[in-house]
Protein backbone atom coordinates (compact mmCIF):
# COMPACT_ATOMS: atom_id res chain seq x y z
CA UNK A 1 0.00 0.00 0.00
CA UNK A 2 1.21 3.34 -0.85
CA UNK A 3 1.97 5.83 1.63
CA UNK A 4 4.04 8.39 0.77
CA UNK A 5 5.55 9.91 -2.56
CA UNK A 6 8.34 12.00 -3.01
CA UNK A 7 8.76 14.67 -5.79
CA UNK A 8 11.59 16.23 -7.18
CA UNK A 9 11.30 19.73 -7.67
CA UNK A 10 13.10 21.24 -10.87
CA UNK A 11 11.52 19.72 -14.74
CA UNK A 12 8.68 18.23 -12.51
CA UNK A 13 6.89 20.77 -10.22
CA UNK A 14 8.47 23.84 -12.14
CA UNK A 15 9.23 24.32 -15.66
CA UNK A 16 12.65 25.81 -15.10
CA UNK A 17 15.09 24.91 -17.87
CA UNK A 18 14.48 28.04 -20.01
CA UNK A 19 15.94 30.06 -16.52
CA UNK A 20 18.59 27.50 -16.20
CA UNK A 21 19.73 28.56 -20.04
CA UNK A 22 19.51 31.93 -18.60
CA UNK A 23 21.43 31.67 -15.68
CA UNK A 24 24.39 29.47 -17.69
CA UNK A 25 24.71 32.23 -20.39
CA UNK A 26 25.63 34.42 -17.56
CA UNK A 27 28.35 31.88 -16.19
CA UNK A 28 29.83 31.18 -19.39
CA UNK A 29 30.42 35.02 -19.95
CA UNK A 30 31.52 35.19 -16.69
CA UNK A 31 34.13 32.42 -17.44
CA UNK A 32 34.65 33.46 -20.95
CA UNK A 33 33.33 30.60 -22.67
CA UNK A 34 31.34 30.54 -25.23
CA UNK A 35 27.41 29.09 -24.92
CA UNK A 36 25.46 27.17 -26.47
CA UNK A 37 23.09 29.39 -28.80
CA UNK A 38 19.48 27.50 -28.57
CA UNK A 39 18.39 26.46 -25.65
CA UNK A 40 17.97 22.60 -27.13
CA UNK A 41 21.97 22.95 -27.26
CA UNK A 42 21.96 23.79 -24.61
CA UNK A 43 19.80 20.87 -23.38
CA UNK A 44 22.47 18.16 -24.70
CA UNK A 45 25.47 20.15 -23.22
CA UNK A 46 23.70 19.67 -19.77
CA UNK A 47 24.65 16.09 -19.90
CA UNK A 48 23.87 14.21 -17.04
CA UNK A 49 24.43 16.73 -14.24
CA UNK A 50 25.78 20.18 -13.39
CA UNK A 51 28.95 19.10 -13.15
CA UNK A 52 29.09 17.37 -16.44
CA UNK A 53 27.41 20.46 -18.01
CA UNK A 54 30.10 22.73 -16.53
CA UNK A 55 32.96 20.52 -18.11
CA UNK A 56 30.82 20.30 -21.22
CA UNK A 57 31.10 24.17 -21.40
CA UNK A 58 34.97 24.15 -20.71
CA UNK A 59 34.56 26.12 -17.38
CA UNK A 60 37.96 24.20 -15.14
CA UNK A 61 37.36 22.23 -12.75
CA UNK A 62 38.80 24.75 -10.02
CA UNK A 63 36.54 27.51 -10.86
CA UNK A 64 33.33 25.03 -10.27
CA UNK A 65 32.75 26.25 -6.63
CA UNK A 66 32.67 29.92 -7.79
CA UNK A 67 30.12 28.60 -10.76
CA UNK A 68 28.19 26.72 -8.28
CA UNK A 69 27.80 30.11 -6.29
CA UNK A 70 26.84 32.58 -9.07
CA UNK A 71 23.88 29.99 -10.30
CA UNK A 72 22.39 30.05 -6.43
CA UNK A 73 22.47 33.72 -6.22
CA UNK A 74 21.16 34.35 -9.75
CA UNK A 75 18.50 31.29 -10.41
CA UNK A 76 16.61 32.56 -7.10
CA UNK A 77 16.05 35.66 -9.14
CA UNK A 78 14.23 34.23 -12.39
CA UNK A 79 11.15 33.86 -12.21
CA UNK A 80 9.98 30.74 -14.14
CA UNK A 81 6.36 29.32 -13.62
CA UNK A 82 5.33 25.65 -12.70
CA UNK A 83 4.00 23.12 -15.33
CA UNK A 84 0.38 23.39 -16.17
CA UNK A 85 -2.09 20.73 -13.59
CA UNK A 86 0.85 19.82 -11.47
CA UNK A 87 -0.51 22.36 -8.59
CA UNK A 88 -3.85 20.19 -8.62
CA UNK A 89 -2.09 16.84 -8.99
CA UNK A 90 -0.22 17.68 -5.72
CA UNK A 91 -3.23 19.10 -4.17
CA UNK A 92 -5.47 16.14 -5.13
CA UNK A 93 -2.45 13.59 -4.00
CA UNK A 94 -2.24 15.28 -0.72
CA UNK A 95 -5.43 14.17 0.30
CA UNK A 96 -4.32 10.80 0.28
CA UNK A 97 -0.73 10.57 1.10
CA UNK A 98 1.68 12.08 2.21
CA UNK A 99 4.01 14.05 0.68
CA UNK A 100 7.21 15.34 -0.28
CA UNK A 101 10.43 17.04 -1.91
CA UNK A 102 13.55 15.86 -2.34
CA UNK A 103 15.95 18.06 -5.00
CA UNK A 104 19.63 19.10 -5.23
CA UNK A 105 17.80 22.57 -5.67
CA UNK A 106 19.40 25.32 -2.87
CA UNK A 107 16.67 26.29 0.21
CA UNK A 108 16.09 29.66 -1.47
CA UNK A 109 15.13 28.86 -4.79
CA UNK A 110 13.16 26.05 -3.63
CA UNK A 111 10.96 27.80 -0.97
CA UNK A 112 10.70 31.19 -2.25
CA UNK A 113 8.90 29.63 -5.38
CA UNK A 114 6.69 26.66 -3.40
CA UNK A 115 5.54 29.33 -1.04
CA UNK A 116 4.41 32.07 -4.21
CA UNK A 117 2.76 28.60 -5.84
CA UNK A 118 0.79 27.91 -2.68
CA UNK A 119 2.33 24.42 -2.72
CA UNK A 120 4.55 25.01 0.42
CA UNK A 121 1.79 24.03 3.06
CA UNK A 122 1.20 20.75 0.73
CA UNK A 123 4.75 19.04 1.45
CA UNK A 124 5.50 17.49 4.74
CA UNK A 125 8.99 17.72 4.68
CA UNK A 126 11.17 19.46 2.51
CA UNK A 127 14.99 18.06 1.72
CA UNK A 128 17.15 20.54 -0.31
CA UNK A 129 20.44 20.84 -1.43
CA UNK A 130 23.50 22.74 -0.73
CA UNK A 131 26.61 23.87 -1.39
CA UNK A 132 27.70 20.47 -0.64
CA UNK A 133 25.80 18.99 -2.99
CA UNK A 134 24.59 16.21 -0.38
CA UNK A 135 23.12 13.07 -3.09
CA UNK A 136 19.30 12.98 -3.96
CA UNK A 137 19.67 8.87 -2.87
CA UNK A 138 21.53 10.36 0.39
CA UNK A 139 17.92 12.43 0.63
CA UNK A 140 15.60 9.64 -0.18
CA UNK A 141 17.08 7.19 2.08
CA UNK A 142 17.28 9.49 4.92
CA UNK A 143 13.98 10.31 4.58
CA UNK A 144 12.63 6.66 4.06
CA UNK A 145 14.29 5.40 7.49
CA UNK A 146 13.19 9.26 9.12
CA UNK A 147 9.29 8.16 8.56
CA UNK A 148 9.84 4.32 8.86
CA UNK A 149 8.26 3.86 5.18
CA UNK A 150 8.79 0.48 3.36
CA UNK A 151 10.41 0.68 0.49
CA UNK A 152 7.45 -0.85 -1.39
CA UNK A 153 5.22 2.20 0.67
CA UNK A 154 7.18 5.41 -1.60
CA UNK A 155 6.46 6.24 -5.01
CA UNK A 156 9.53 8.89 -6.32
CA UNK A 157 8.52 10.95 -8.84
CA UNK A 158 11.45 12.43 -11.13
CA UNK A 159 12.31 13.40 -14.49
CA UNK A 160 15.73 12.68 -15.67
CA UNK A 161 18.06 9.29 -15.57
CA UNK A 162 20.10 11.03 -12.68
CA UNK A 163 16.67 10.65 -10.76
CA UNK A 164 15.97 7.28 -11.52
CA UNK A 165 19.86 5.93 -10.50
CA UNK A 166 18.98 7.84 -7.18
CA UNK A 167 15.73 6.49 -6.48
CA UNK A 168 16.83 2.75 -7.68
CA UNK A 169 20.15 3.74 -5.70
CA UNK A 170 17.94 4.17 -2.35
CA UNK A 171 16.21 0.91 -2.88
CA UNK A 172 13.34 2.33 -4.68
CA UNK A 173 11.79 -0.72 -7.70
CA UNK A 174 11.31 0.30 -10.81
CA UNK A 175 7.28 -0.15 -10.35
CA UNK A 176 7.46 2.54 -7.75
CA UNK A 177 9.43 5.20 -9.86
CA UNK A 178 7.68 7.32 -12.16
CA UNK A 179 9.05 9.50 -14.07
CA UNK A 180 8.40 12.81 -16.56
CA UNK A 181 8.43 13.23 -19.89
CA UNK A 182 7.86 16.85 -20.00
CA UNK A 183 10.59 17.89 -18.29
CA UNK A 184 14.63 18.66 -18.40
CA UNK A 185 15.04 16.23 -20.94
CA UNK A 186 14.12 12.23 -20.48
CA UNK A 187 16.62 9.85 -21.79
CA UNK A 188 14.23 6.65 -21.99
CA UNK A 189 17.33 4.22 -22.46
CA UNK A 190 18.44 4.44 -19.16
CA UNK A 191 14.98 4.68 -16.99
CA UNK A 192 14.73 0.81 -16.79
CA UNK A 193 10.87 -0.15 -16.22
CA UNK A 194 9.75 3.03 -14.81
CA UNK A 195 6.48 4.29 -16.08
CA UNK A 196 6.74 7.73 -18.11
CA UNK A 197 4.28 10.68 -17.45
CA UNK A 198 3.69 12.36 -20.69
CA UNK A 199 1.60 15.31 -18.58
CA UNK A 200 1.15 15.63 -14.85
CA UNK A 201 -2.07 13.99 -14.63
CA UNK A 202 -0.55 11.24 -16.00
CA UNK A 203 0.94 10.95 -12.24
CA UNK A 204 -2.08 10.43 -10.78
CA UNK A 205 -2.99 7.56 -13.11
CA UNK A 206 0.30 5.81 -12.33
CA UNK A 207 0.07 6.25 -8.89
CA UNK A 208 -3.62 4.80 -8.71
CA UNK A 209 -2.82 2.04 -10.72
CA UNK A 210 0.84 0.78 -8.17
Amino acid sequence: MIKAIIFDYDGVIVDSFVSVFEVYKGICKHFNVACPATIDKFRKVYGYNYTECLKNLGIQEEDFEEANTIYIREIVKMEHGVFEDIVDVIRELAKKYKIYLVSASHSDEILSKLERFGLINLFEKIYCGSDKRIHKSDMVTDLVRKYNYSLNEVVFVGDRAIDYEASRKAGIDDNNIVLVGYGWGLDKNKIGKAKVANNPKDILYFIGKI
